[in-house]
């Protein structure tokens, strides 16, 4: 069914506040990458491309802050407000049990008391799965034509203290947050046959994550999982980064597969990777409702089936005592509605036997987060041609017909390999189409702001949109070349990867 539109992005607002850092105060603190390459403001530059990043306040909650300026920078009704969204990874303080959102949620509850809130995990692409899931209530008519959804991306991980005093990844990252505002355009309503069942509430043991691998075992027998959905409130950082779903959903392949478990092939990239592409095919992220609502996951999974983009798919809740209840949630002869404009389709996949590339570990009393440098930079560059070739198939497009692509900037070594990988054979020099492709359909801001995180895929367009983006090079390579003629962008890519590891995309046509 083609209609015109189904959501779109309606606002955006920012916390535009705190400190720039250059490289300088990294020198001569005794840090090395790997290969024993000292720490300097050249070798920054020369290995992930950062020249300068922002650091918040300690007594600023910046996704507070966000907030505040869309609901006075925009006209708003705020009593429209359905569903509330915090996508982040650590927020702003890594000791908090959370949910994070229930921060920012207070400048809006008393207009909207009964918006669905929750906090989203699925690391640094947690605003693209944030959009996907409205966009999966908007396709089921859970979201009504003119209801209103918020999602708010905040990392502070200055204030957070993410990562250990003398881990590079510090010189990575910057601070963030950004909240963007999107309408549903369309009351839909969905045509086919849903089912259902649901296990027992059971309790489960310390080896938790085999338990309820279990249980969706149990319960699904030889059914193919499309997506699994978690409302995880255990409330620890390291049952959160990576997503306590995607520890499960690899758990599950394990147990399903355990002749090449036993083989050693998902401690291989190369076969991991493919394995997972050729027999899992599945999307796994968390959510943590903010009223502790047992039927939030339940109600996501059902929107997502009834999308008839995704089927089966598995939603549990569980609690802090370590008690779970699992649905499996099955659809037959579901059709996506295809809209013309706004948001027009997404795809997440989650490849969880790379679980470990991003992760939380205890130290101590403290916890800190450990990342797997060359891992990440593997998968978020090998990983993006065929996700990217099947989401623009479906929709009868290809990388030419891409106006503006925005790319989450993790290194921004990253990007020009990624686009290598994707513009493989294509006509002419290889080297040449990708430094077009970056200068000419791209915006970049990694050198400036750092890896913001989640909220790097709201601060890209929003940066566009109000000139605060500025040509430069980066590594050799042209960037923001093209500015005039990327605001009037018509077709847009976003594509981000992180945490999980999950990668998740998004069309936007306006």
């Amino acid at each position: 069914m083609s209609i015109n539109s189904v959501l779109e992005i309606k606002a955006q607002g920012a916390w535009n506040g705190g400190t720039r850092i250059d490289n300088s105060m990294f020198e001569n603190k005794g840090l090395f990458f790997k290969g024993d390459i000292p720490v300097t403001d050249q070798t920054i530059e020369e290995r992930i491309g950062v020249k300068t990043r922002i650091a918040a306040p300690e007594d600023e909650r910046i996704g507070m802050s966000a907030l505040k300026d869309l609901i006075e920078t925009s006209d708003l009704d705020l009593s429209r407000i359905k569903v509330v969204i915090g996508a982040t990874n650590v927020g702003e303080d890594k000791y908090d049990p959370g949910p994070l959102i229930q921060y920012p949620f207070e400048l809006l509850r008393s207009s909207c008391p009964q918006a669905l809130a929750f906090d989203l995990y699925a690391g640094c692409p947690g605003f693209n799965v944030g959009v996907e899931l409205i966009y999966m209530l908007s396709q089921t008519g859970i979201l009504k034509r003119g209801d209103l959804s918020i999602i708010v991306g905040a990392e502070n991980l200055h204030r957070a203290k993410a990562f250990r005093p003398d881990d590079t990844a510090n010189i990575i990252f910057g601070d963030d947050a950004l909240a963007t505002a999107l309408e549903t355009k369309a009351s839909l309503k969905p045509v086919g046959d849903y089912s259902s069942r649901t296990s027992e509430t059971i309790r489960l043991t310390d080896d938790f994550i085999t338990g309820l691998a279990e249980t969706i075992l149990d319960l699904a027998g030889d059914e193919q999982i499309g997506g699994l959905i978690i409302d995880n409130q255990l409330g620890q950082a390291v049952h959160r980064i990576p997503a306590l779903a995607v520890r499960v959903q690899h758990r599950m392949v394990e147990l399903k597969h355990p002749g090449e478990a036993e083989k050693g092939i998902f401690s291989r990239f190369k076969d991991a990777l493919a394995f997972y592409d050729q027999e899992v095919e599945s999307f796994a992220f968390d959510i943590m409702s903010l009223d502790r609502d047992r039927n939030a996951a339940a109600r996501l999974a059902r929107a997502y089936v009834e999308s008839g983009k995704y089927s089966p798919i598995v939603s549990a809740c569980l609690s802090s005592d370590l008690t779970v209840e699992v649905t499996l949630h099955q659809g037959r002869n579901f059709s996506p509605a295809r809209p013309e404009h706004g948001i027009i389709d997404t795809r997440t996949c989650t490849h969880g036997c790379f679980a470990d590339y991003i992760h939380a570990e205890h130290e101590g009393d403290d916890v800190f987060g450990a990342m797997d440098g060359k891992g990440v930079f593997l998968y978020a560059t090998r990983g993006a041609k065929l996700h990217l070739a099947g989401l623009l198939s479906e929709n009868d497009l290809t990388l030419d017909d891409i106006d503006l692509l925005i790319e989450h900037q993790a290194n921004f070594a990253m990007i020009p390999l990624t686009l290598q990988q994707v513009l493989a054979g294509t006509e002419g020099d290889l080297k040449e189409a990708v430094g077009r492709f970056l200068a000419d359909r791209m915006v970049m801001n990694i050198h400036e702001r750092g890896n913001c995180s989640v909220v790097c895929m709201q601060r890209l367009p929003y940066d566009l949109m109000r000139g605060a983006l500025k040509p430069d090079t980066i590594q050799g390579f042209a960037v923001n070349r093209n500015l005039d003629r990327l605001k009037e962008a018509r077709t847009i890519l976003f594509d981000s990867v992180g945490a999980g590891m999950i990668r998740s995309s998004f069309i936007q046509k306006l």
